[in-house]
């Protein structure tokens, strides 16, 4: 059986393509922990537990859809490798004690999942920049006259998009409903109570302050949702029209500011729950949460501001002087010149930015003079992670296949 399975190396559990940077040079276990040795000196250490989990073989996982069908009720603490080694072609195998089989695994997998020696980036989350106004005057700009083929250029602009929360687009067709095909470059579209595309110009029978030509504060869209939009797209189609310059602030920016700056209002934007909620003849969409969310480890989770939409809130007692100041002195922060990226939109320009990050505003514009038309839509930030590894897992397979 072994002289089969060391044909040739092994699959992994997943559609992912590893380099092979350093061969395995010598495998030992004790049972339960399995170190490796590397020739490029690395010393590399897994639980067998963990090892068993993620086995590639048949035993393990559908060959088809690559999702595991081991049941957890098979992944005891009593699991146990009975013997390891590195085979002829350079792949790590382990025979499970009490099972009549053997794991093999892939080097490259084993190198890139070496948790404790991490030093691959994700190419789906890489490190946030916050920026302000003197850094970044305007969005990281790229070319998109042809957008809908060229890999080089969405995933250059997906990786700025990642990681300043905005970047821009320019030469993308400036034609009716071409937002969409490039939102599908990234994954699927959004649907909300504006509809999947929706047309940001002033009209009469206006729904929201975004199509009228007033002047609109920073704010993140869709506060009334469980789940604000994680990503909005916005293209420019025509814009004749005076004024209606774009703003957008990196809240998190403004956010560090204010903890190092006023960590009472910090504390206060991070524990004070405002209604959130819509006002509509045929939709009554409500949520009650913090202006700021964090993650478990310090880290941003989310801003949610859409001040336009504020309902009437239930606030502690105690605390509404204090959640009105916080809101205050946010905004004093967001108008602050230190913090405003302003840039007019042209025809064929296509800005995305994370809506639970950037802040975006306009300035007021003249409809009776000129038309100004964006047309927006929203998708999540799932979509651009895994579109982002997924180009990276191209590029690298066309790069391993010469």
């Amino acid at each position: 059986m072994d002289s089969l399975l060391e044909t040739g190396l092994p699959g992994t559990p997943d559609f992912d393509t590893y380099a092979i940077v350093a061969d395995l040079t010598a495998a030992r276990c004790d049972g339960v922990l399995v170190e490796l040795d590397w020739s490029d000196g690395r010393r590399s250490r897994f639980h067998a537990l963990w090892l068993r989990d993620n086995c590639a073989g048949p035993e393990s996982l559908n060959d088809v859809t690559r999702e595991q069908t081991t049941s957890p009720l098979q992944l005891s603490a009593d699991v146990r490798a009975e013997a390891v080694w590195v085979d002829a072609a350079g792949a790590l195998n382990l025979r499970w004690a009490g099972e009549d089989f053997v794991s093999r695994f892939h080097p490259g997998w084993l190198r890139h999942h070496d948790f404790a020696n991490q030093d691959n980036e994700d190419p789906g989350a890489p490190p946030l920049h916050l920026w302000d106004a003197e850094e970044m005057p305007e969005p990281a700009t790229f070319d998109g006259g042809d957008i809908l083929n060229d890999d080089t250029v969405l995933e250059a602009w997906l990786s700025a998009f990642a990681r300043y929360g905005i970047a821009r687009l320019t030469g993308v067709a400036a034609e009716d409903g071409m937002i969409t095909r490039v939102g599908e470059r990234l994954g699927t579209l959004r649907v909300s109570n504006f509809g999947i595309l929706f047309d940001v110009k002033s009209k009469i029978d206006a729904d929201s302050n975004a199509f009228t030509a007033l002047e609109l504060e920073p704010h993140t869209d869709l506060g009334t949702r469980e789940y604000l939009p994680g990503l909005q797209f916005l293209h420019c189609l025509r814009n004749t029209a005076g004024g209606g310059r774009a703003v957008m602030v990196d809240g998190y920016r403004v956010a560090e500011a204010i903890r190092a700056e006023r960590p009472d209002v910090f504390r206060a934007l991070c524990e004070i729950h405002w209604t959130w909620t819509n006002r509509h003849a045929d939709s009554d969409y409500r949520w009650r949460a913090p202006i700021l969310s964090l993650h478990p480890d310090g880290g941003y989770r989310e801003i949610r501001a859409t001040y336009f939409l504020r309902g009437p809130s239930p606030l502690p007692d105690g605390r509404l002087e204090e959640a009105y100041e916080s809101m205050r002195v946010l905004y004093t922060y967001l108008h602050d010149p230190r913090y405003r990226m302003v840039f007019p939109y042209a025809p064929g320009d296509l800005v995305g930015f994370d809506n639970r990050r950037i802040l975006h505003a306009r300035e007021a514009f003249d409809p009776d003079h000129g038309e100004r038309w964006l047309q927006g839509c929203y998708l999540e930030r799932d979509e651009l992670a895994s579109r982002l590894r997924i180009l990276d897992r191209k590029r690298r397979a066309a790069a391993q296949n010469g």
